[in-house]
C-alpha cells in the first residue's frame, strides 16, 4: 500500500501532491460530525426553535426546546428570558404552579429588572386566569408600587380594573381603569371601561328574598325570573300532592293523608328554596353578561411573539 502510494504521488508531481492533500483535508473536515456522531447546535437557532414552536401553540414542546437551549448554552444572556418563556409556556399550558414557580425565581433574581417586572407581572396574571382573583390583585398592585416601568404600571391597572369587575365592585373598577396613563395603548379602552362599567350598579336584578315570598304560592317565584317551565312543574307538583292529602282526609284515610302531607312540605319547601335559588343564579347571569359584553384588549398570545399583533395592547419584545 505504501509502496503505491509512492507511486502515485511520484506521477502527481509536487503541485498535484498538495492538491490531493487539500480534497483529502477538506473530505475529512466534511466527514468529521457525520463520523464522530456529533451535532452541531447554534445559540441562536436553538432560541429561536423554541420561540417558533411557542408561537405555534405547541407548548410542551415549546418547553423542551427552551430548556435544551439553557441546558447547551448555560453563558448566554438569553438564559433568563428562555426561563420567562418557559413560565409563559406553562401559564398557556394551564399548568399554574410550573410558571408561578419560574416566575418567582425571576423576581427573586431579577428584581429591579425590566424582565423581573414582567414576571411579577405574570405572577398576578397565572392568578386571574384561575380564577383566583385576590392573589392575582395582590401582585398587580405590586407592579403598581414597584416598578419603575411606565407601560407595565399601565397594563397592572388595566388587570387590575378587570379584577374588581369580576368580584362586582364596578366604582373601584371605573377608577383604576381611569388612572390608565393618557397615550398608553390601553388608554382608550380603559377610557370606555371606566365610563361603561359604573353601569353595573344599576343592573336589573330580582330580589331573592322577594322571590320567596312570592314562591308562598307555588310556581310564582319562578315566575318573577321568567322560568315559566318550572314555574309549571313547581305549581302542578303542589297542587297534586295537596289535592290527593285532602281528598285522603276526606275519606277517613289519615295514613295516606300524613305520607301525603310530609311529601308534600318536602316539595312546598324545595320549591321556595328553587325560587330564591334560581333568582341569585338570575342575578348571577346578569353581571356575567354584562362583563362579557366587553372586550379585553390583554392579550397573553403577545408575550410569545416578537412584534404582536395590529390593534392589540401589549407587546413585550426581546
Amino acid at each position: 500500500m505504501i509502496f503505491g502510494g509512492l507511486m502515485v504521488m511520484r506521477k502527481i508531481g509536487n503541485k498535484g501532491l498538495w492538491v490531493f492533500l487539500v480534497g483529502i483535508f477538506l473530505f475529512l473536515l466534511r466527514a468529521s460530525p457525520v463520523m464522530s456522531g456529533q451535532i452541531i447546535v447554534d445559540s441562536d437557532e436553538q432560541f429561536a426553535l423554541g420561540r417558533a414552536t411557542m408561537e405555534k401553540g405547541e407548548y410542551g414542546r415549546a418547553v423542551v426546546e427552551f430548556e435544551r437551549f439553557i441546558h447547551f448554552f448555560p453563558e448566554s444572556p438569553k438564559v433568563l428570558k428562555a426561563r420567562y418563556l418557559i413560565g409563559v409556556c406553562y401559564l398557556k399550558g394551564g399548568r399554574f404552579e410550573g410558571a408561578r414557580k419560574r416566575f418567582f425565581e425571576i423576581t427573586r433574581n431579577e428584581p429591579d429588572t425590566p424582565l423581573g417586572g414582567q414576571a411579577l407581572f405574570m405572577l398576578g396574571e397565572s392568578y386571574y386566569v384561575q380564577g383566583e382573583i385576590k392573589e392575582a390583585e395582590y401582585y398587580f398592585n405590586q407592579v403598581i408600587e414597584k416598578n419603575p416601568t411606565w407601560k407595565l404600571k399601565n397594563t397592572a391597572l388595566y388587570r387590575l380594573g378587570w379584577s374588581k369587575m369580576k368580584k362586582n365592585r364596578w366604582k373601584d373598577a371605573s377608577e383604576l381603569f381611569m388612572r390608565v396613563g393618557k397615550g398608553s395603548e390601553l388608554y382608550g379602552s380603559s377610557r370606555q371601561l371606566s365610563t361603561e362599567s359604573l353601569k353595573g350598579e344599576m343592573l336589573p336584578y330580582k330580589d331573592p328574598t322577594y322571590a320567596g315570598i312570592m314562591a308562598i304560592v307555588p310556581g310564582l317565584g319562578h315566575v318573577y325570573v321568567s322560568r315559566y317551565k318550572d314555574a309549571a312543574v313547581a305549581f302542578l307538583l303542589n297542587g297534586l300532592f295537596i289535592w290527593a292529602a285532602v281528598e285522603a282526609f276526606r275519606n277517613n284515610n289519615t295514613v295516606l293523608g300524613g305520607v301525603l302531607t310530609f311529601f308534600e312540605l318536602g316539595w312546598y319547601t324545595g320549591n321556595i328554596y328553587s325560587a330564591v335559588n334560581v333568582t341569585h343564579k338570575y342575578n348571577r347571569k346578569v353581571r356575567d353578561d354584562f362583563r362579557n359584553s366587553f372586550r379585553d384588549r390583554f392579550d397573553i398570545r403577545l408575550l410569545t411573539s416578537k412584534k404582536g399583533p395590529v390593534g392589540l395592547a401589549l407587546t413585550f419584545r426581546f
